[in-house]
């Protein structure tokens, strides 16, 4: 199945966001608009799998292509099925209804273990293996992102549609449990990727122990270690919003830097404030000196191909460079572009998981949101970045 995993990578001292696609058959999952108005039966497939006969009830979301039915259960996850493979097909007339909380936290207790606690919140299931003291302040965070996400869109004049189920949230406080957990989705990267959002399951899966003790670090190097790990979890986490919103679609084509660049702009961290991470929409110095410095040596992307192409995301070499300029870009629209970003969420909203955007349509996308050329938006948007402080 294809699998699109947001994941936090930590790259020496750095934590860099990088996007992992796990390619095999197709998915196509909905927006939240138009899914809430798909929602009408329940299905229940039995089909071949692996040798095996396996039977799953969920709602039909959407098939792709004449060869594959999606079905997704009541725990969100997406399961893509071949119709070659279907035995049998039964749909009625009850309606859908999500795992409730406590559904949800009883599978997540027998799939995790005795090793693993689960708790839930307004709008989260916790299942964690970290300490009681980690967990409380990520699941206080998790919920202030919540409510300041929805707050910040609605104040801006877009209203999104809040999930129709609580989300799942896995922090590992232990190593190798992760990696073994998350090998499967993540292949070789695991060792280097210390959180992701997945698409497929729609969870997040955060690696949280405490990095200063485990490598005898202390004094200013575990405080900067401290702010990196909150910022991991706000980063996953708003992807996690982001597709569970109607702000994006899972596994549709949207472009990395606008992706990654909604997550930056709400991660910044600061361990000094008591919510450990600052007001949304803060600078973010850690972006912003990437940017500066990498503007010195004239090493700023183009806007044509931040926007149209997403190699840079995929290179050891630019991956900081892209990441830092998504922010900034993503900064500069929303403080100057209001409305015109505003259309482009809406454009980007609407696009249909598995389409293929060339480089062409991409640009379209973008110059008819903005009514600029790139060109003319590139200078204003890097006179603009030079004052920012």
């Amino acid at each position: 199945m294809t699998v699109k995993i947001c994941a936090t990578i930590r790259a020496g001292w750095l934590f860099l966001t990088a996007l992992l696609c796990l390619l095999s058959p197709p998915l196509l999952p909905l927006s939240s608009h138009s899914l809430q108005c798909r929602l009408q039966a329940v299905d229940t497939v039995t089909y071949q799998h692996g040798g095996h006969q396996s039977t799953l009830q969920g709602t039909l979301v959407a098939t792709p292509s004449l060869d594959t039915l999606l079905l997704m259960t009541a725990d969100s996850h997406y399961h893509p099925i071949d119709k070659q493979s279907v035995l049998a097909h039964t749909s009625d007339s009850a309606p859908f209804e999500y795992a409730d909380k406590d559904v949800l936290s009883r599978t997540l207790q027998r799939e995790f273990g005795s090793h693993f606690h689960v708790q839930s919140s307004a709008h989260y299931v916790i299942c964690s293996s970290a300490s009681a003291v980690h967990t409380n302040r990520c699941t206080a965070a998790l919920e202030r992102l919540f409510k300041g996400f929805f707050a910040f869109w609605k104040n801006r004049g877009l209203p999104l549609t809040q999930p129709p189920s609580q989300l799942v949230i896995v922090l590992h406080g232990n190593r190798e449990m992760y990696q073994q957990h998350a090998q499967d989705e993540l292949g070789d990267a695991v060792s280097s990727v210390h959180g992701y959002y997945s698409q497929k399951t729609n969870r997040v899966n955060l690696l949280t122990i405490d990095v200063a003790q485990q490598n005898g670090i202390s004094g200013g190097a575990s405080g900067i270690l401290a702010s990196r790990t909150m910022a991991t979890v706000i980063h996953e986490a708003t992807h996690q919003l982001s597709y569970n919103s109607g702000l994006q679609t899972r596994l549709a084509p949207h472009p990395l830097w606008f992706s990654e660049g909604l997550a930056v702009f709400f991660e910044p961290p600061n361990l000094r404030t008591q919510t450990g991470y600052q007001p949304i929409g803060s600078v973010s110095p850690l972006h912003l000196g990437t940017y500066r410095a990498a503007s010195r040596v004239r090493k700023v992307m183009k806007l044509a191909e931040l926007v149209s192409d997403d190699r840079a995301f995929r290179d050891s070499a630019t991956i900081r460079m892209a990441y830092a300029q998504s922010w900034a870009l993503t900064y500069f629209l929303i403080r100057t572009r209001r409305k015109e970003f505003l259309n482009y969420l809406e454009t980007q909203g609407a696009k249909q998981s598995l389409s293929a955007d060339s480089p062409e349509l991409r640009m379209r996308d973008f110059d008819e949101a903005f009514g600029e050329t790139t060109r003319e938006l590139q200078r204003e948007f890097q006179r603009y970045m030079q004052r920012v402080k």
